[in-house]
């Protein structure tokens, strides 16, 4: 977690694993610490309104993709979908009667990106990538090595680099704006994402 200055506000930065149960006391630990005015979530505005039906939490059907990052996560712990990490932010802030704020692109924004920068090669490479995830080794060190690790090889490719790159603007952009209407933002940021993030709000 790291905190900085910006327009006169204290904007404080949360790098959270998806997945992970255990993720919940951090994300306790920074609420208790930081005592935000507003909250940022590196989700869309779909997603968040998605996470508030919780009871259709049972039905989530994860992806052949998301299974194999969940089998490879729970080396370090009980893993569930919805991230925990995101739905204990959505909770606290119900609690505490914070305002919650979707950080990421909307869907509509996301597939018009998306489509403009991954070609029909790259959408090939990733159909590939798929079929032998499942056979892969990563870096199971730590669950932060892992995450990372998954990261550069799901976005090995030009199109999807240059994706995640403009979520990370989007959500820069985001909260320089929310920075200039509280004293205290927490943002709560997938952590493959977060030096991104940090590195352009810190510009």
């Amino acid at each position: 977690m790291r905190s900085i200055e910006l327009n006169g506000c204290k904007v404080t930065v949360l790098p959270v694993i998806k997945g992970l149960v255990s993720e919940e006391k951090k994300v306790q630990e920074a609420f208790d610490a930081v005592m935000p005015d507003v909250v940022g979530i590196s989700i869309s505005k779909e997603e968040l309104e998605g996470l508030s039906h919780k009871e259709e939490y049972e039905f989530i059907e994860p992806s052949y993709i998301e299974k194999v990052y969940q089998a490879n996560l729970e080396t370090f712990g009980e893993v569930r979908l919805p991230p925990p990490c995101y739905v204990r932010t959505m909770d606290l802030c119900a609690e505490r009667g914070i305002r919650l704020i979707p950080l990421d692109m909307n869907e509509e924004l996301f597939s018009e990106t998306y489509c403009e920068k991954v070609g029909g090669i790259e959408l090939l490479r990733e159909a590939f990538f798929s079929s032998r995830v499942h056979r892969m080794r990563f870096d199971l060190s730590s669950p932060e090595k892992f995450v990372i690790d998954w990261d550069k090889r799901i976005n090995k490719s030009r199109g999807l680099r240059e994706l995640a790159s403009l979520r990370e603007r989007h959500m820069s952009d985001v909260i320089e704006r929310l920075s200039k209407g509280c004293n205290k933002l927490l943002v709560v940021v997938e952590l493959e994402r977060s030096e991104g993030v940090l590195g352009l709000i810190t510009e």
